[in-house]
């Protein structure tokens, strides 16, 4: 078991975002002292952490990486998901590209 502080610096996540996945039932920690209300977690925990920040990575809300992890989707529901947010992203990325181009006319 490891401390907060010892997990954090572990898996390079801040203290402060580990208390957060805690709040909102992300990642809850392996353990908590009762009396002092400490939070432990454990190294099985890693793999977690990084699913869910590899998806906060792809630009998925943590509601979204929560309901991602805590539900039963098939492969193909995920897929999904993933072809939902390429498509938003690809959107964003014409849009952006718009803007560029009406920048670079006024210069």
């Amino acid at each position: 078991m490891f401390k907060i502080g010892e997990f954090s610096k572990l898996s390079k996540v801040t203290v402060k975002a580990l208390r957060h996945y805690d709040r909102i039932g992300l990642l809850r920690p392996a353990k908590v002292d009762p009396f002092s209300s400490y939070r432990y977690y454990s190294a099985s925990q890693l793999p977690r952490l990084y699913r869910i920040l590899a998806l906060k990575d792809l630009g998925l809300s943590l509601e979204q990486i929560g309901w991602m992890l805590n539900e039963d989707l098939s492969a193909e529901q995920i897929r999904g998901m993933l072809r939902l947010k390429q498509a938003e992203i690809q959107q964003m990325v014409v849009q952006e590209k718009q803007r560029l181009a009406r920048v670079e006319a006024l210069l």
